[in-house]
């Protein structure tokens, strides 16, 4: 069983994750960065949910071509 504290600290986390801007360019190779949804939520008391904006390099992150199959996220 997850202690309080647990639940506390995974909460807040991702409370001061969602609330970050993204990233707007590829700390390897400077290209603009794409954003996708990620959405995350808490079994615990508190049952919150949270949508992350996951930063994607399309040419770092993605291979084999595989960025014509993701559309990106105007922000």
């Amino acid at each position: 069983m997850i202690s309080q504290n647990m639940h506390s600290a995974i909460d807040n986390l991702f409370d001061t994750i969602s609330s970050e801007p993204p990233h707007g360019r590829c700390f390897k190779c400077g290209s603009k960065m794409m954003h996708l949804d990620a959405t995350f939520f808490s079994p615990g008391p508190s049952g919150k949910i949270w949508t992350v904006p996951l930063p994607v390099c399309p040419k770092c992150d993605l291979k084999n071509d595989t960025a014509k199959f993701v559309l990106p996220v105007a922000r």
